[in-house]
């Protein structure tokens, strides 16, 4: 059986399909009329679309479930501004798969990341905390690679294959950047949280072929998987100060900054309400961004309402009014005036 290459994120308007996709969400609904129809989220490696099949919807939905690869067939049309598949034809996949080719993936270069994670780590000048750090990201090489592989959420934010290095990353280049503006606060020990923060969701998460939580993760959750993975490698590490362990795990409980956001302890160090704020900036841009990237309609400037952020999002770049301005300053005067485009890090 022969089946298209093409990704959904090379998909054009009005094109026919034949596709091998996983099944990321689906719905048995009802139309206007009373009609059943089945209404799904569809994925592969580069983009998530929705689909809809309109006849035959309540057999087709009895066979199928969220999770599995599917063969569909169908035509790609653009309703209110944006891309969707009207599918004919829908089964489950019978043969072999590669589940890198369904599950999204970072843009970034994995092994180019780890090399960064590991300077930040040997920089590192506290002897019990480069140790600590040392212990999992340079002695533990089953860590490193499930580290190396593991998203960063289900669907929040850095949801993809290497989300987690992305995200750990960023948040320690945070830490790097920010330290330095207050010296009364212990950098060392902000950036080995930064580091060690999210370790728990290398056991909370499942990512064969959808991202999902884990036994552990529904019942535990990698805020309490991650302090016990911290208290099982001080153990290996003769003498570790009982002192630093428990600022470490304060900031380990309290990285989510309030009980309601799943935080069993808030912050109460200088050190945790910094790891608290620098993990949710990196956290909210990349949420938002990704939002702006996959749920803009194509002739609109605003993005679609985001549930958990309760609003919309203004998707116009800055940067078109920057090149305008530039432009018409420069036909003015005749001479340039150079842009800047601001970065985190």
């Amino acid at each position: 059986m022969t089946i298209s290459t093409i990704k959904l994120a090379d998909l054009e308007v009005n094109q026919s399909v034949d596709m091998q996709l996983l099944i990321r969400r689906k719905n048995l609904a009802q139309s206007r009329n009373g009609k059943d129809y089945l209404n799904l989220k569809l994925g592969d490696s580069s983009a998530e679309i929705s689909a809809f099949l309109w006849d035959d919807a309540a057999r087709a939905d009895a066979g199928l479930k969220e999770g599995d690869c599917v063969h569909i067939k169908g035509r790609s049309q653009v309703f209110n501004g944006k891309l969707q598949l009207t599918l004919n034809f829908i089964e489950s996949w019978q043969g072999s798969i590669d589940p890198r080719n369904f599950l999204p993936q970072t843009d970034k270069h994995i092994p180019t990341m780890q090399r960064d994670l590991l300077q930040i780590v040997a920089d590192i000048r506290d002897p019990w905390l480069k140790r600590l750090a040392q212990a999992f990201f340079v002695k533990d090489q089953k860590f490193v690679e499930d580290f190396a592989l593991a998203p960063a959420a289900k669907a929040m934010h850095h949801a993809w294959l290497g989300g987690l290095l992305e995200h750990t990353l960023s948040v320690a280049r945070l830490a790097l950047q920010v330290t330095p503006l207050y010296p009364q606060i212990n950098a060392d020990l902000v950036l080995i949280g930064a580091l060690l923060h999210d370790i728990g969701k290398v056991r909370e998460l499942v990512y064969e072929r959808n991202l999902d939580y884990s036994t552990a993760g529904r019942l535990l959750g990698h805020v309490m998987i991650g302090v016990q993975m911290i208290q099982e490698k001080a153990k290996t590490i003769k003498d570790f100060p009982d002192s630093t362990l428990m600022l470490v795990e304060h900031m380990m409980l309290s990285h989510h900054g309030e009980y309601e956001y799943g935080s069993p302890k808030r912050p109460k160090t200088l050190e945790a309400i910094l790891l608290n704020f620098i993990d949710d900036i990196d956290a909210k841009i990349v949420a938002v961004s990704t939002h702006l990237e996959t749920d803009k309609a194509t002739d609109s400037d605003w993005s679609d309402f985001h549930r958990l952020f309760g609003r919309a999002f203004y998707a116009a770049p800055l940067s078109n009014s920057l090149e305008d301005a530039t432009s018409t300053s420069t036909a003015e005067s005749g001479s340039a005036i150079p842009s800047a485009t601001p970065k985190l890090f």
